[in-house]
């Protein structure tokens, strides 16, 4: 009798973990599919074409990172939970989609992108590449047919309780300081420009910290 229950539980657990490697593999090549879409909507010069909001009108730029995978369009919603598990089609994905944060506008001092850590590399799964390496990098945002370019100054990982997803500081010089100083890594950038910075924040692989990365407004 015991025999045949384990028998019937591994079955089971079979069963499961066949069914999660196909809801996977179908999020997966989805993911991929919609990103090719998106991308014919963007030229080698970072112009976008306007049309690209027929795809889906909460997209509001661009977004590429050096040493990463990360080339996608990016979209914002009025709050910070719906693109967690829907992707650029609005339809269910465990894979959700890159997005800035529902408080941002695009003058704030701080920028906030989020993005799953996919096991994939999709979406920011490959910004584990910036953690084995201090190559950092450049960070470039296009909004409006205009492409800003950003410099990596501060890799790290965070407890959620930590302040580095405010839109604005009252002190926003000595807070840039203090993000250069919790670092992995000490890049060679100039921080004289603080007029603004972006922050990609993204799930470590034991989801209990952050990955942050922040790169500081080139002049």
């Amino acid at each position: 009798m015991i025999k045949k229950i384990i028998k019937i539980v591994l079955i089971i657990v079979m069963i499961v973990s066949l069914i999660n490697i196909i809801t996977w593999y179908i999020e997966n090549t989805k993911t991929k599919n919609i990103s090719n879409r998106a991308k014919k909507y963007i030229d080698i010069d970072n112009n976008i074409d306007p049309n690209i909001k027929e795809i889906n009108k909460d997209i509001i730029g661009w977004l590429i990172v050096d040493n990463t995978n990360i080339d996608y369009p990016i979209v914002q919603a009025n709050n910070n939970e719906y693109y967690l598990n829907h992707n650029l089609d609005k339809e269910y994905s465990s894979a959700g989609w890159i997005f800035m944060d529902s408080r941002n506008s695009l003058d704030d001092q701080n920028l906030i992108i989020y993005g799953h850590h996919r096991r994939d590399g999709s979406m920011f799964g490959s910004i584990g590449n910036l953690l084995k390496n201090n190559k950092g990098g450049k960070i470039t945002l296009t909004v409006d047919n205009k492409t800003i370019n950003y410099s990596i100054f501060s890799i790290y990982k965070a407890d959620t309780k930590y302040d580095y997803r405010e839109t604005n500081y009252n002190n926003f010089d000595k807070k840039i300081l203090e993000f250069k100083e919790k670092s992995l890594y000490n890049f060679d950038v100039d921080l004289n420009n603080k007029a603004q910075i972006i922050t990609l924040s993204t799930c470590d692989n034991d989801n209990i910290k952050r990955i942050v990365v922040q790169a500081i407004k080139n002049d």
